[in-house]
């Protein structure tokens, strides 16, 4: 386990591998270490990073830091600690909003960006998220741990990483302010004005069966010309989880692949990732 300080806040991250610098970010209640699978595979190609943003997992902040704006900031800021100039970007659900919204305001300092299960609109997000914007609520569920588990394994779905019980184990550590200022942020986001600005190459990838994000999120990119989305109708919120080999394939497909050629004409929408050029 490694630290860094960062702006007078400590933030836990781990790295992996030797390469091009790949950044994972997790999305709400989770913790880096869900996406240790994908990183398995990255790793052998790339120099895999993941932190856990400011309120979750091992992260501890002074003040409250929870908004889509202030963790694109943690991401710079952590790439300005690290020494990175540039860097790959990978966010999953909240995450993904945070890859986004940095790839929009810093596109000199991401290389392509990929959002798993992101909401674009705040009004995306389940009803479950939604009420946990509700203090009262979100103290509730912040105080029943056996109910965070239960929701959360499953989110999961029928994953076999044998780390579940500390991915378990990490949804707990968030504090019932860090949840609702968290799902506040995201429900009053909407990056559907700031899409046309998008610099660098997006892959979009959503789960057909995803009843944490609206799938519909992926209808909003037909007319962003570097993106390319890809729906895979068999997964939930976690694609990468319940498809690893189809996800992996898909991700170090796109990670490889040239960036002078996403303007191209390709296929905006594909079901499989075996149909990409």
């Amino acid at each position: 386990m490694s630290i860094i300080v960062i702006d007078n806040q400590t933030v836990h991250y781990e790295v992996f591998g030797r390469g091009r610098p790949v950044l994972f970010l997790h999305g709400w209640m989770g913790s880096w270490r869900y996406w240790y699978p994908t990183i398995e595979e990255v790793k052998k190609k790339y120099r895999a990073y993941s932190f856990d943003f400011w309120g979750f997992g091992e992260s501890r902040h002074k003040s409250p830091s929870e908004s889509i704006h202030n963790y694109s900031h943690q991401v710079i800021r952590f790439l300005d600690a690290l020494g990175i100039d540039k860097v790959l970007l990978v966010g999953h659900s909240m995450g993904g909003m945070v890859a986004l919204k940095t790839a929009l305001d810093y596109p000199t300092r991401i290389a392509k960006v990929v959002t798993v299960g992101a909401p674009i609109v705040g009004n995306s997000l389940s009803w479950f998220l939604k009420l946990t914007y509700h203090r009262p609520i979100a103290n509730v569920f912040a105080s029943t741990p056996w109910l965070r588990r239960l929701l959360f394994r499953h989110f999961l779905g029928e994953t076999n990483d044998p780390s579940v019980h500390e991915i378990l184990d990490d949804s707990l550590k968030s504090s019932a302010g860090t949840l609702q200022r968290s799902v506040a942020s995201m429900l009053y986001t909407d990056l559907r004005p700031e899409l046309s600005r998008l610099q660098v190459p997006a892959l979009i990838v959503h789960g057909g069966r995803d009843e944490i994000v609206n799938p519909n999120q992926a209808d909003l990119f037909h007319h962003v010309p570097l993106a390319q989305v890809v729906v895979m109708p068999k997964s939930r919120h976690f694609p990468f989880l319940d498809e690893p080999d189809q996800f992996n394939m898909l991700l170090l497909s796109f990670l490889a692949r040239d960036s002078s050629s996403f303007r191209s004409s390709i296929p905006h929408t594909v079901m499989h990732p075996s149909l990409l050029p």
